[in-house]
């Protein structure tokens, strides 16, 4: 996990936001609850801007992104 470029109150506020949308809490959000915030962010997405999101995030392949995954991609940006 890399959070260089960001600072401890970002991490806090992008955790902050990890946790909204992991609902059933094990960890990692899945494409369902990744739809479910496209939904409360108002931008819902379709099933290929979906699939593109996972793609984006789901570095391993689980089809779920990880706590590592959200962080490690918001801090690339």
């Amino acid at each position: 996990m890399s959070t260089q470029n960001l600072t401890n109150d970002e991490v806090d506020h992008i955790k902050q936001i990890f946790n909204q949308f992991d609902k059933n809490k094990n960890g990692s959000i899945d494409k369902k609850e990744l739809y479910t915030l496209s939904i409360a962010l108002n931008n819902q997405l379709s099933p290929a801007e979906l699939q593109d999101f996972m793609s984006a995030f789901d570095k391993d392949n689980s089809s779920s992104i990880s706590w590592e995954e959200f962080i490690d991609y918001w801090s690339s940006m």
